[in-house]
């Protein structure tokens, strides 16, 4: 017996997203290097896997989405005692400021919001709290 293997024809993938989905189980967490700079001298250099979770109320589930580091823009400023790491990705953003308070540095605030096409809610947290603290010089 022979099989006609017929005419195959394929469609393009859509590829305009406006805003990202969140999976219900973690996806991988991509590591990425976000650097803030002022002239030669670097503030803030941070090597992380970024991901956000929401609790989404319709579904009664948590929803996890992973930032892609090679999608992301990096902005921010260096202050003598103030620094700020702003990491803007499709659907949202993940504000960081850090500061300097001799003998140490932390994370003092974590701003984050996330828009997702899934549900077309709005997510938005932040946290003011002293964050991983550790000595001058150290990471």
């Amino acid at each position: 017996t022979t099989i006609d293997p017929g005419v195959q024809t394929s469609t393009p993938p859509t590829t305009m997203t406006l805003r990202p989905t969140l999976a219900p189980q973690p996806p991988p967490i991509p590591p990425g290097t976000y650097t803030i700079s002022s002239g030669n001298r670097t503030c803030i250099k941070a090597v992380m896997g970024l991901q956000l979770m929401a609790q989404n109320t319709q579904k009664k589930q948590m929803e996890y989405m992973s930032v892609n580091p090679n999608t992301t823009q990096t902005s921010g400023s260096c202050g003598k005692v103030q620094a700020e790491l702003n990491l803007t990705f499709c659907g949202g953003f993940i504000n960081f400021t850090f500061v300097k308070q001799e003998p140490v540095y932390y994370v003092s605030e974590i701003e984050t919001s996330l828009q997702l096409s899934s549900d077309g809610m709005l997510y938005f947290a932040a946290i003011n709290e002293k964050l991983f603290t550790t000595k001058l010089g150290n990471s």
